[in-house]
């Protein structure tokens, strides 16, 4: 019998994923997954589906979200763990940032058209069944036939230093974790590599948002190597962080539900992040 796992980042078609919650959870049942929480960028809209789905299948389901912050460099993602459905006031400030990830959609379009690219707004916003977002204009991009693949579009057009590229007009890294922790939840780093620091620039970082209520980090992901998860593993411990991870699991052909590296995601992870949920 396969070895039960446990699964703290992945995504559905409430952002930007391939697959509807429901299915996101059948195929984590499928792979052994233990504990799983949906995790989709900036929206609690798939919530519902996915715990309906996991009660069936017996899978633990932990509620989550994604959060996009103003990065001080690279990008960043802010997850949030919780006890319980739509927490508040993290909620309702969605509806806001909504309305931002829609104005920054259009902008891009309209560089895209600066630029010669034939591409509407109305046909991004189709590929959307949440907050559009940077990946759904590369997505139109490559149903239009303007790019190849999605990483095309980024490459030429959407990536940070790309000619349709539009800053990001998010929470601060500050205000991502004290939100989260007013809300109840367990606010925590993903994919550190993504900002882009050097090791020093990123500890005084961490630091700062441990301060601020961060309690978590994320060590186990399959992509980390074994210096990244060293790295990871001594700054989460240097400030009292739980060294968290997942999958983060976008559709099927790219990643499997359940990889989180070697070693894999202890499964009291969950446990230990919503200890801490709450407490800044």
């Amino acid at each position: 019998m396969a070895r039960a796992r446990t699964d703290l980042h992945c995504h559905s078609t409430a952002s930007d994923g391939e697959l509807p919650p429901a299915e996101v959870v059948a195929m984590a049942a499928a792979e052994s997954v233990s504990t799983l929480s949906l995790t989709d960028h900036d929206t609690f809209g798939g919530q519902a589906e996915a715990a309906d789905a996991a009660a069936r299948h017996g899978v633990r389901f932990v509620h989550g979200i994604e959060l996009s912050v103003k990065a001080p460099s690279g990008s960043m993602h802010l997850l949030g763990y919780f006890p319980g459905a739509e927490p508040q006031p993290l909620a309702d400030a969605l509806d806001e940032m909504k309305r931002r990830r829609a104005d920054r959609a259009r902008i891009m379009v309209g560089k895209l058209n600066d630029l010669g690219v034939a591409l509407r707004y109305e046909d991004v916003e189709a590929l959307a069944d949440g907050p559009v977002g940077r990946p759904h204009v590369a997505e139109a991009l490559v149903a239009g036939g303007f790019v190849a693949d999605r990483q095309d579009a980024f490459d030429r057009y959407l990536a940070d230093d790309r000619p349709a590229a539009v800053p990001h007009a998010g929470l601060t890294p500050v205000e991502a974790v004290e939100t989260v922790v007013e809300s109840g939840g367990a606010p925590v780093l993903a994919h550190p590599n993504s900002l882009a620091m050097p090791a020093g620039a990123l500890g005084r970082f961490v630091s700062d948002l441990a301060s601020a209520g961060l309690v978590g980090i994320e060590v186990f992901r399959p992509e980390h190597t074994d210096a990244d998860r060293s790295a990871f593993t001594s700054l989460a411990d240097r400030h009292g962080l739980v060294a968290s991870g997942g999958s983060d699991f976008h559709r099927p052909s790219d990643s499997r539900l359940g990889d989180t590296g070697a070693p894999p995601l202890p499964d009291d992870t969950a446990d230990r992040l919503l200890a801490r949920a709450g407490a800044a």
